[in-house]
């Protein structure tokens, strides 16, 4: 018994077309472009992780004093709110901000991850402007506070909980300090809760 062997050719890809070398070239740049262009719109406008630009005037000179720095201590650096009632309105927190450096700490803006939450900045009683979430309305401009070693001063921080209409569910806010600590230029102040009826 003889076997017959039955060979068949393969033929190149018929009725359909092949990715040409330039249309995959195309297409990378394309995605390069738009990766970029994120990464750029990313750092104006401020976005957290993004590199901060080096500081400038009399913030820059005291953190390059040898052996002299700012150190902002936020005490607690994580606040749990608990059950925020919608029914109850906004909650306020004070928090406590120090400088333990050496050196003046200034502090130049806050923000916050949320436009349901904001923060102000008390120093020797003294209230600064209300930060919130970037882009969202009015943004104060031409402030900043300065810490001497040791002192002391008061972060108040409001959550609304009627921002978000009817949410029931857990809390997550950010609010990010800006200044010239050398170690942490951006802060970050964390509140959780949940919010209920």
């Amino acid at each position: 018994m003889s076997r017959r062997t039955r060979r068949v050719r393969m033929s190149p890809s018929r009725g359909r077309k092949t990715p040409r070398p330039v249309f995959v070239l195309v297409v990378l740049a394309a995605v390069l472009v738009l990766a970029g262009g994120y990464l750029v719109a990313a750092g104006w406008l401020g976005r957290a992780g993004a590199p901060a630009a080096p500081a400038t005037g009399p913030a820059a000179v005291q953190a390059s004093e040898p052996g002299r720095v700012p150190a902002l201590r936020v005490s607690p650096a994580a606040f749990d709110l608990g059950a925020v009632s919608q029914a109850r309105g906004v909650v306020t927190v004070e928090l406590g901000v120090a400088n333990a450096g050496s050196a003046d700490l200034v502090i130049e803006e806050m923000e916050t991850s949320c436009g349901c939450t904001r923060a102000a900045l008390l120093v020797e009683g003294r209230p600064g402007p209300w930060f919130g979430m970037r882009g969202h309305g009015e943004w104060p401009t031409g402030w900043s506070a300065r810490l001497r070693p040791n002192q002391q001063a008061t972060l108040q921080v409001q959550y609304d909980p009627d921002a978000h209409g009817i949410f029931r569910g857990p809390i997550d806010r950010v609010v990010i300090i800006h200044s010239n600590d050398p170690r942490q230029p951006h802060a970050r102040v964390r509140l959780t809760g949940t919010q209920v009826q």
